[in-house]
C-alpha cells in the first residue's frame, strides 16, 4: 500500500472516530476530541509535508488564511492571549485548534478522496452516535442512570445539542448515499438517516428537530433534483419564518424570544435569564464597544464580566428600581452568545466577521457556479444547514471540523 493511501485512510479514520470519543478519566468530552484531532492531524500533516506537496492557495484558501490571520492578530492585542491561544475549558477552541482546522482543510483539498467515501465515514459515525443516544434514552426511561445533561441524553458528546447537531449535519450525506447507484450503500444511507433522526428526537434539541424535519421534507419531494436555487430559497424562507415566529411562536422561538421579550416582569425563578433575547442585546453592546479590534478569541467571558463591572448603573432602571433581568445576567458565567456571527464580532471585530462572511460567500459562489450534480448539491445543502444551525447554537469541535471539511471539499470541487 502506498504512503499516500495510508494517509487518506488515516484522515478518514480521524473523521470517523472523532465524534465517537467520550469522556475518559480526567479528559472531558470535548477535551479528548480536541486532543485526538490535534495529534492525528499532526501525524498526517507531518508525513504529508515530508512529501513536499505543491500547495497552492486558491481565492477560497487565501480568504480562509486571512480569516485565521485576523483571529491571531486581534488575539495578540486582546484581553488574554494565553486563553485565546489554548481556548477555555471545556471546549479548548483556541488559535491552536483554528490553525489545525486550516491544516485539516488543506488535507481535504489535497487528498484524492471521493465525497461518497467521506459520506460513508460520516454515516458510520452518525449511526453509532445515534444508536448510543437511543440506547441511553431507553435505559433512562427504564430507570437506569446514564450520562445526561439536564435530564437529556448526551451520547458521546456530553451535551445533547452537540450530538444532535452532528447527526443533523450528516443527513445530507445520508441522502447522497441513498441516491447513489450502489444498492447496499443506498440502504445503508436510508437506515443511517432514519436512526439519526430518531437520535435527534431523543435529544429534545428543538432547533435540530426542526431542521431535520425540513431536510426530510426536501428529501421526500426530491428537492435536490429540481433546481439548487430552491435550496437557497428554502433557507431564506426558514430565516424569514423564524423572524415572523418571534411574534407568534410558542415553541423554540417562542420560549427563547417572543415570550421573554413580551413579558415585562418575567418569573426568573421558573424561566431564568439564560435566554437569547436577554443575552444577545448585551453581547451586541459589548461588541460595539470595540467594533474594530474585538476582544480576542475565547475572551467573551472576561468581556462580559467587565461590561457589568464598568456599567453598574445599568442594573438600575430610570426610577432607581433594580432590574431583575440585568441582576440575573450579571451573575451569569457566559463564554458564548450561541450565535457564531455574534461570537466572531466579539472575538475579532468587524474584520473577522467580514472575512468569515467573504469565505462563506466564495464557498456558495463556487457551488452555485459549478455543474449541477448530486455531490455539489449535497455540499450546498450541508453548508446551508450548518450556517442556519450555528446562528442559534454553540459549536462542538466536531461542528467546526465539519465546516472546515466543507471548505476543503468545495475548494477542491470534490466529486
Amino acid at each position: 500500500m502506498r504512503l499516500s493511501d495510508i494517509l487518506k485512510k488515516l484522515l478518514l479514520l480521524t473523521i470517523f472516530l472523532l465524534p465517537l470519543l467520550g469522556a475518559y478519566k480526567d479528559f472531558g468530552y470535548e477535551q479528548i476530541k480536541v486532543l485526538f484531532f490535534i495529534l492525528s492531524i499532526s501525524l498526517i500533516s507531518f508525513v504529508w509535508l515530508l512529501q513536499k506537496p505543491d500547495i497552492k492557495l486558491s481565492e477560497i484558501g487565501k480568504t480562509a488564511a486571512v480569516f485565521i490571520l485576523i483571529l491571531f492578530l486581534i488575539s495578540i492585542t486582546g484581553l488574554d492571549f494565553k486563553t485565546s491561544f489554548l481556548g477555555n475549558p471545556p471546549y479548548f477552541q483556541g488559535l491552536l485548534v483554528y490553525s489545525y482546522l486550516f491544516l485539516f482543510c488543506l488535507l481535504v483539498k489535497s487528498f484524492d478522496i471521493k465525497l461518497k467515501t467521506y459520506a460513508i465515514a460520516f454515516n458510520f459515525s452518525a449511526l453509532i452516535v445515534s444508536s448510543r443516544a437511543i440506547q441511553d434514552w431507553v435505559l433512562q426511561n427504564a430507570g437506569y442512570i446514564v450520562p445526561d445533561y439536564a435530564g437529556r441524553v448526551v451520547s458521546s458528546f456530553g451535551q445533547p445539542n452537540f450530538y444532535a447537531g452532528f447527526l443533523l449535519l450528516t443527513l445530507p450525506f445520508s441522502y447522497l448515499l441513498y441516491k447513489g447507484k450502489n444498492h447496499k450503500l443506498s440502504y445503508f444511507g436510508l437506515i443511517s438517516a432514519l436512526i439519526s433522526v430518531a437520535g435527534i428526537f431523543v435529544s429534545f434539541s428543538r432547533s435540530a428537530i426542526l431542521l431535520s424535519l425540513i431536510l426530510i421534507a426536501l428529501g421526500l419531494i426530491d428537492q435536490l433534483k429540481i433546481k439548487r436555487s430552491w435550496i437557497v430559497f428554502t433557507s431564506v424562507i426558514i430565516l424569514i419564518s423564524s423572524l415572523i415566529g418571534l411574534k407568534f411562536s410558542s415553541g423554540f422561538i417562542g420560549s427563547e424570544f417572543s415570550k421573554p421579550f413580551s413579558t415585562n416582569n418575567p418569573d426568573l425563578i421558573t424561566q431564568g435569564v439564560e435566554k437569547r433575547v436577554y443575552l444577545w442585546p448585551i453581547f451586541l453592546k459589548i461588541g460595539l464597544q470595540k467594533p474594530l479590534a474585538g476582544y480576542g478569541l475565547n475572551n467573551i467571558s472576561v468581556a462580559y464580566s467587565d461590561y457589568f463591572k464598568k456599567n453598574k448603573h445599568l442594573l438600575f432602571e430610570e426610577n432607581l428600581n433594580i432590574s431583575p433581568i440585568l441582576i440575573g445576567l450579571k451573575d451569569l458565567t457566559v463564554d458564548s452568545s450561541h450565535s457564531y456571527i455574534l461570537d466572531l464580532m466579539l472575538f475579532s471585530g468587524i474584520f473577522g466577521v467580514l472575512s468569515w462572511m467573504l469565505l462563506v460567500f466564495l464557498l456558495l459562489k463556487k457551488i452555485l457556479s459549478s455543474d449541477i450534480t448530486l455531490e455539489n448539491d449535497t455540499l450546498l445543502l450541508g453548508l446551508l444547514t450548518y450556517l442556519i444551525w450555528i446562528q442559534f447554537q454553540n459549536q462542538s469541535i466536531v461542528q467546526l471540523i465539519y465546516f472546515w471539511f466543507l471548505v476543503g471539499a468545495i475548494d477542491k470541487g470534490i466529486d
